[in-house]
């Protein structure tokens, strides 16, 4: 590009000098043309430079400024004219100048009242050929040379700082996932802009923060699994041995005792396995077009004797109105759905103080079937009603170990709720416990 550049100058500069030259010569025949007017023949021209220099020079006086006489570089200093131009007679015999004309000579005829008088010959310029003009050139050249230099020092220096700007957060973004492939999830990456990086930054963040979340999540579970199991096993050891020493008996009553603690201990592992397999989405849910207020029912009679054991009421009446509309159903698996309303009643049955109460509630709103379970005390504070369905929480001030249960059945119920597009939420009973809705979509017939 450089070399165009200097090209084009070298180029344009050599059209503009023969531009201007033939300017001069178009002058200085004129001239001539006047002064043979007058002296009717060229023999006063003969030999006579001085009078051929002014001539030849007259033209450039008149218009010829102070600040371009001058200049190192004025157009009369480059040019040269007189120095290349010859005056012939009309038989081509030299009046003053070369003796014969050039064959690059440039001939211009002098006419004087219709008739050939003369040539006047020069020769066009050949800058190269001129110190002056040549070192006019070359110090465009360095400039252009040094111009360039200096862009591309520009360049490179722009490019090094945009590079950085890039490239730093690109390093801090490799940092500091390769300190979450060994394992540290506290690490979060710094954000200095508003751009596309500062987003996958954002992420990135993001990613560590739920990493870090679900490697304290695992820790919580293992310990209360750990826990779990080893109460159980802790109370059969506890019997075996004091069998095995003589202390008891092994009567019916130790071993119900030794049986509840195997029951337990099933339930636990039934109930991780059921969670185990739904995080890895190997449960399997066989959807038919189901009844969930009829299903609910079912699960509701095999709970009656318990209930009035304890003894608790329940309040069923907006169930049965529902049984036989035909909007009220959804798409679902039976099974899994009884084994949710089985566990909310288990739930209620564990933590409900006895001589309470039990509503049971549904309604259609909108697209969604809502099921309500209401219970009396105890109550459950409000900032742990999000935590109801997370793996082994328990409220311990109320509803603790002794009420028997794993922690895991509120936790099955989410999961399932949400196999089937539905929601499920705990908040305050109005009879003084605990709330639970679950929302469910309701089956669209489509017409085909």
């Amino acid at each position: 590009m450089l070399l165009l550049v200097t090209h084009n100058l070298s180029t344009g500069f050599n059209d503009y000098v023969e531009a201007e030259e033939l300017k001069h010569v178009a002058a200085l025949q004129e001239q001539l043309t006047l002064f043979y007017d007058q002296e009717k023949s060229w023999e006063s021209l003969k030999q006579d430079d001085a009078l051929w220099k002014s001539i030849a020079n007259f033209h450039r006086k008149a218009d010829q400024s102070t600040q371009e006489a001058e200049s190192e570089y004025s157009l009369g200093r480059l040019l040269h004219v007189p120095r290349r131009v010859s005056l012939f007679d009309a038989n081509k015999e030299v009046v003053i100048g070369r003796k014969e004309f050039h064959p690059d000579a440039r001939n211009q005829r002098i006419l004087h009242n219709g008739n050939l008088v003369g040539y006047l010959s020069f020769i066009p310029a050949q800058i190269n050929s001129y110190s002056a003009e040549n070192e006019f050139l070359a110090k465009q050249t360095r400039n252009y040379y040094t111009i360039a230099l200096a862009v591309v020092v520009l360049s490179f220096v722009t490019a090094w700082v945009f590079s950085r700007h890039l490239v730093s957060p690109i390093s801090r973004l490799i940092s500091g996932t390769y300190r979450m492939i060994r394992g540290d999830y506290q690490v979060r990456v710094e954000k200095q802009s508003k751009d596309e990086i500062a987003h996958l930054a954002e992420n990135v963040n993001i990613l560590a923060q739920t990493l870090e979340q679900n490697q304290n999540n695992r820790s919580v579970w293992m310990s209360d699994v750990s826990h779990e199991l080893k109460t159980p096993l802790t109370v059969m050891r506890g019997q075996l041995m004091a069998i095995q020493d003589g202390v008891f008996q092994a009567d019916e009553k130790r071993i119900q005792l030794m049986v509840d603690q195997v029951d337990s201990l099933s339930r636990i592992v039934n109930d991780l396995y059921q969670l185990s397999i739904t995080d890895v989405g190997g449960l399997s849910y066989k959807k038919e077009v189901v009844q969930p207020v009829q299903l609910l029912l079912e699960v509701l009679s095999g709970f009656e004797a318990k209930l009035d054991q304890k003894p608790l009421s329940v309040n069923c009446s907006t169930l049965t109105p529902l049984l036989n509309n035909e909007r009220c159903q959804v798409l679902g698996d039976s099974d899994r759905l009884k084994q949710l309303f089985t566990n909310l009643l288990e739930n209620s049955y564990r933590y409900t103080h006895a001589n309470g109460q039990v509503n049971l509630i549904a309604q259609i709103e909108d697209q969604d079937l809502t099921l309500v379970l209401q219970d009396s005390a105890p109550s459950v504070p409000v900032e742990m009603h999000n935590k109801l369905f997370d793996r082994f929480f328990r409220v311990e001030s109320s509803r603790n170990r002794e009420h028997g249960g794993s922690g895991l059945g509120l936790a099955l119920c989410k999961q399932i709720a949400e196999a089937h597009q539905g929601i499920v939420i705990a908040s305050n009973s109005p009879l003084g416990g605990l709330k639970v809705t679950i929302r469910l979509p309701l089956f669209k017939e489509v017409n085909l």
